[in-house]
This record gives C-alpha cells, structure tokens and sequence, in this order.
C-alpha cells in the first residue's frame, strides 16, 4: 500500500475466517496438534497454497488447511492474528464469517469454536484498538445439514454474533434448500440479526434476484453480476442492499471478469449502489483488506475520498450495535 491508501480507515464485512489462514499459521496450529497437513496445499517454497483452479482451492486446499485447527486456541489464535493485521493496515471494523460446519471438520463444539473466536476479537480489541462482530454461515455444499446447522447456531446465542449468511459455490435456486432453516434462525434468535448471501457471483442475476425473494437481505455477499440487471440494480438501491463487492476473488472465481478491466467494481459504484471492499479468503488469495483499497485506486481510479465513503458505507451496513456505529464514524474524517 502507499502511505495515502494505508491511511485511510477501513472497513471488511466478508472474510471467511478460517481463509485468512496463511500457511506459516496453518503449519504452526497443525504441529501444535500433532497433525500432519497434505504438504501438496502448500507451493514449493511454502509461502503460499498450491492449487488448481478455484474449486481445488476453496474445497480440497480449504479443507485440508482447516482439518489442522481443533481447539478455541486455534479460533482465537487465527482470529487475533487477522484482526492485527488489519489494524496494520488501517482496518478500524471487520466483520468475519464463521460456519457450524466447521465444526464437523475440526472435530470441535460450536461453542468452543465461537469461543475462541470471541476471545481472539477481545485481545485484538484491546491490543489495536480494532472492532469486530461475527456472521455465521450456512454453506450451500451442506444443503441436509441446514437444519442441524440451525441447531447449532440458536444453541449459544453469543453476544458478537450479529448476522447470518448462506455462502459457497452457486447453483441456480439452490436457496430453497435453507430458507426455511435460515428464516427460523432469524424468528428464533431472541435478537434481531442482519441477514445476507452470497448471490450473483459465479450465476447471474437471476440468483441477485432470488436471494431477494426469498430471504429480507440487507446486504449481498459478491453481487457482482447485478450489474448485468439494471431493474435488478434499482431494486438493490430501492431496498438499500448493500453489495459485499471482493475484487481480487472474483477475478479468481468469475470466468466473466478475466481483469479488473473487466470487473464492475466502478459501474456498480457510479449506479448508485451501496458497496463495501472486502478480501473474502485472503490467506488463500494470497491478498489483504488493504490491498483491495489499493486495487480499487490503482486499478478503478477510486480517489480517497471516494474511498472513506466506501468505509462509511461499510460500518452502516454492518450488523454492529448501533452505539459501535456511531463511535466508528467518529473514527474517520467528514
């Protein structure tokens, strides 16, 4: 980053949290528990994952890397170590997704799990100053165990988490499958929560469209191929949802933007829509929170003031209480 960019406060609202693992702590928290990691995630030199197209890395690489984490030490030690680096690089908020599922991979309790989390938010809190809350998350892999995820998430009510989310690989109307799980976390919580999804990334509009349908979204993880919608980007403005826009990812995932000269980064923000930068899984993209700034002035010509209002608009579509809102617009310049 320059000095400019790195300035500027920032905030994230999608990142998966155990994809801000990078490799030296995945290999650290794996010894840690006598585990032996497939030495084939990782490249020759060890300083980042080896992969085989986006579908090796967000399933056999992914799973592989988190198999290694087993206790709410690892939860605490992946969340501190993420949320410090973002203080590094400005971040003032980040809201992370965590996944019931996870728990049947780690071999670990829900509670424990979040525990640890909350634990590793606490520390970072008090040793940079950063704010965090979390998002738990369906995964569209899991379609049958939407309802035992839905156990899970009203059994420990914990105060950070703040939103739900159903996220993972698209496939044209596949959220039926969790609407009726995801609708009954929302009547059951006891609180009100924010509710999300991913949509619109690899499928297009018509999913932008569903996700509207079916579920009272406040915000859309990716979005991205709204753009090719202009009733749908009304509809989006109309309602004030707000899209969890993840460049680098989608350059990654979306065969439709080969580039960022390609990316809808800029047309989305000139139509009028709510969007916030975010890194999605940047122990694997091999990025950061702050690059995605960098990226959206190097790449998209987002000048710094058009910048901090991307952060404004970040911190009020986050589900944090609203006394944490107002104390984070104080923290960046009118």
């Amino acid at each position: 980053m320059t000095p400019e960019i790195k300035a500027i406060p920032k905030a994230e609202l999608h990142v998966h949290i155990e994809g801000t693992v990078t490799p030296e702590i995945a290999r650290m928290i794996a010894k840690r528990n006598a585990i032996d990691l497939d030495p084939d995630i990782f490249s020759e030199d060890g300083t980042s994952y080896k992969w085989n197209g986006f579908i090796d890395l967000v399933t056999r690489v992914y799973q592989e890397m988190a198999r290694g984490m087993k206790t709410a030490e690892d939860f605490e030690t992946i969340m501190y170590d993420y949320l410090c680096r973002c203080a590094e690089e400005g971040a003032i908020y980040v809201e992370p997704s965590g996944s019931p599922g996870q728990c049947l991979v780690s071999g670990i309790s829900y509670k424990d799990m979040v525990d640890g989390m909350a634990r590793g938010m606490d520390r970072a809190r008090k040793d940079t100053g950063i704010e965090s809350r979390l998002t738990m998350t369906f995964e569209r892999h899991r379609p049958n165990g939407a309802e035992s995820d839905a156990e899970l998430i009203l059994s420990y009510k914990h105060p950070y988490i703040v939103g739900l989310d159903i996220a993972g690989g698209e496939q044209e109307g596949d959220l039926v499958a969790f609407e009726q799980s995801y609708k009954r976390v929302l009547e059951e919580f006891g609180r009100p929560i924010g509710s999300r999804a991913h949509a619109a990334e690899n499928i297009g509009p018509v999913n932008g469209w569903d996700a509207l349908k079916r579920l009272p979204l406040n915000r859309m993880g990716h979005g991205v191929r709204c753009i090719e919608d202009a009733k749908l980007i009304q509809e989006l403005i109309k309602r004030d949802v707000t899209l969890e826009v993840c460049p680098t990812s989608n350059i990654l995932a979306v065969k439709e933007f080969p580039n960022f000269k390609s990316h809808p980064l800029r047309k989305l923000f000139n139509a009028g829509v709510s969007i916030c930068l975010n890194s999605d899984d940047p122990g694997l993209f091999g990025t950061s929170i702050g690059n995605e700034y960098q990226i959206a002035h190097d790449e998209f010509g987002f000048s710094e003031d058009e910048l901090l209002a991307i952060t404004r608009n970040a911190i009020a579509a986050s589900f944090a209480p609203q006394d944490v809102k107002e104390k984070l617009l104080l923290r960046i310049a009118p």
